[in-house]
């Protein structure tokens, strides 16, 4: 089940890792060393901001890092030796530059113990940031990165080939949105820690993480113009971040989402003597194609571009537990403005359910149900994706502000 500046992309599979133990001097010159070998320009732009431009084989490499002098060293126990995508299986793979074409990528370290998360923008914009742009995070869901799911066939290079972009990120930066997505732990270029595991809590504090990081990064004061949204699974992350006290965002988009007032996770045995070891599991292609299930509405190579690059991105399935902690999503604790979207024929998101989690979403804020037809659950893949970013844009662009006392 599949549960989403500058250059044209961001690799970091042959250089030193941003956001090592090291300080930030020795990472620039390591990586400065290692790209001026190749005679590939370099600059220095501050924290924030990109340390080196690169290219390669026609395709520009740029490296970014949110690191500061407060994040030199990744603090927490929690966090694993492999400390950037360059340890990931998307960074180490040579298919992975074509995946991330188009994109540039940024380390941004979690505030909770600094683990390294890997966050996608479009490449090439050369307008500065500001508090006026219209900003959002994009969540992938239970099995596959950000990056398969939110940028399928993007990129000037799938553009020289003739190959059509489903690439959602610069279908909804066409329309004048800033948008980024990120990978969760264990997912796609964000290296996984130390304990092995995923679980929903930890990604709803690193998404925070990347809210803050994005609200500087914007000069943004208040969240009015951010907006989270989150596919499957990751709405149940994105929700868990609306019943937050104070939001670090003003609208929620809850796509295809998995929630179920009826299902109860079960909590972990407290005192196991013997737990038992899990085996890390192969993903398989079947398993990426499985969400595609209407025939006509997504031609067979595409469905198969999907595949193979969810494969690449995701060769090893992600463990999630404390799955419990999902029991905590409440709808009626949200008070955001919220847009509830759905294919009519989506078997992960039925429609008598959705209806449950828009009837009881938080009173007081404008709420938006729309149901998409001939659609099943990877919506935003299929040939019908244009409805989709409409659906999505209007509702960022004219939904009902939040109040001025929400302050970040």
């Amino acid at each position: 089940m599949l549960l989403a500046a500058k250059s044209s992309t961001a690799l970091l599979s042959k250089h030193a890792p941003i956001g090592s133990g090291r300080s930030a001097t020795n990472i620039r010159r390591a990586v400065i060393d290692s790209l001026g070998r190749r005679q590939n320009s370099v600059r220095a732009l501050g924290s924030g901001n990109a340390i080196a431009t690169a290219t390669k084989g026609g395709i520009g490499h740029h490296f970014f890092s949110a690191i500061d002098g407060n994040h030199r060293g990744f603090r927490s126990s929690a966090t694993a030796c492999r400390m950037s995508i360059a340890d990931t299986p998307l960074g180490k793979a040579k298919e992975g530059e074509q995946l991330l074409d188009g994109l540039d990528v940024y380390t941004v370290p979690s505030r909770e113990d600094g683990h390294p998360l890997t966050v996608y923008g479009i490449g090439g914009d050369e307008s500065e940031p500001t508090c006026e742009d219209h900003v959002l995070l994009m969540l992938h869901g239970r099995t596959w990165s950000s990056v398969p799911v939110y940028h399928l066939l993007g990129g000037p290079l799938n553009a020289e080939k003739g190959l059509e972009s489903r690439s959602l990120m610069e279908a909804l930066h066409d329309k004048n949105i800033r948008v980024y997505s990120m990978d969760f732990r264990g997912f796609g270029g964000t290296p996984a820690d130390a304990s092995g595991g995923v679980e929903p809590n930890r990604c709803m504090e690193d998404v925070e993480s990347v809210l803050d990081w994005l609200a500087k990064r914007h000069g943004c004061k208040t969240p009015e113009k951010v907006s989270l949204m989150g596919w499957s699974q990751g709405a149940l992350v994105a929700q868990l971040a609306a019943q937050r006290d104070k939001p670090l965002f003003s609208r929620l988009i809850l796509y295809g989402s998995i929630f179920d007032p009826m299902v109860r996770f079960p909590r972990d045995p407290l005192y196991l003597r013997n737990p038992p070891e899990v085996e890390p599991l192969r993903n398989t292609f079947d398993a990426a194609i499985e969400d595609f299930t209407i025939e006509g509405t997504i031609p067979p190579k595409a469905a198969t571009y999907f595949a193979d690059a969810a494969l690449l991105a995701d060769p090893i399935k992600a463990q999630w537990k404390h799955m419990y902690q999902f029991n905590n999503c409440d709808p009626a604790r949200v008070h955001v403005p919220t847009l509830v979207v759905v294919g009519d024929q989506d078997p992960y998101a039925p429609l008598h359910v959705q209806s449950t989690l828009f009837t009881n979403l938080g009173r007081g804020t404008d709420r938006t149900w729309s149901i998409l037809s001939d659609a099943d659950h990877a919506v935003h893949l299929l040939e019908g994706r244009s409805r989709f970013q409409s659906i999505v844009t209007s509702f960022i662009m004219n939904s009902k502000k939040i109040g001025k006392e929400t302050v970040f």
